[in-house]
């Protein structure tokens, strides 16, 4: 995605009413240069240490690390938190998200022993009468 539209994304630009984002992200995502450059002279004994500097970092995926960094600070201090939660992520449910269905299944079993206790009581009592 394109940095400065993850940036608005992440400050809360690009959110919709119920804080859910307007755009739709991709995997592998635009790089956007800010135009930051190191001046070098042709030939200089430093430039292969600096590429492989830069190859380094790249291949270890630190440039990503410290912008996924960048952007937890910017989420941080946002009024508007983003509210998105992809499928084809793994989430963590757990019996503590179970608990409402737990409650409505005791209730039903209560219910249902009730109705049990009233219809041979009333069974029973039907029974004499006849």
């Amino acid at each position: 995605m394109d940095k400065v539209a993850e940036l608005s994304l992440v400050t809360g630009g690009y959110l919709s009413e119920n804080y859910e984002p307007l755009l739709c992200p991709l995997d592998d995502g635009v790089m956007f240069s800010f135009g930051q450059s190191m001046i070098m002279f042709h030939g200089d004994a430093l430039m292969r240490r600096f590429n492989e500097i830069i190859d380094s970092v790249i291949e270890a995926g630190l440039h990503k690390y410290w912008e996924n960094i960048q952007m937890s600070v910017y989420e941080r201090y946002n009024p508007k938190r983003v509210i998105f939660h992809p499928l084809d992520e793994y989430y963590s449910f757990n019996l503590y998200h179970m608990q409402p269905a737990f409650y409505l299944l005791l209730m039903g079993w209560c219910l249902s022993a009730f109705c049990f206790m009233v219809e041979a009581l009333y069974n029973r009592l039907l029974s004499k009468r006849i």
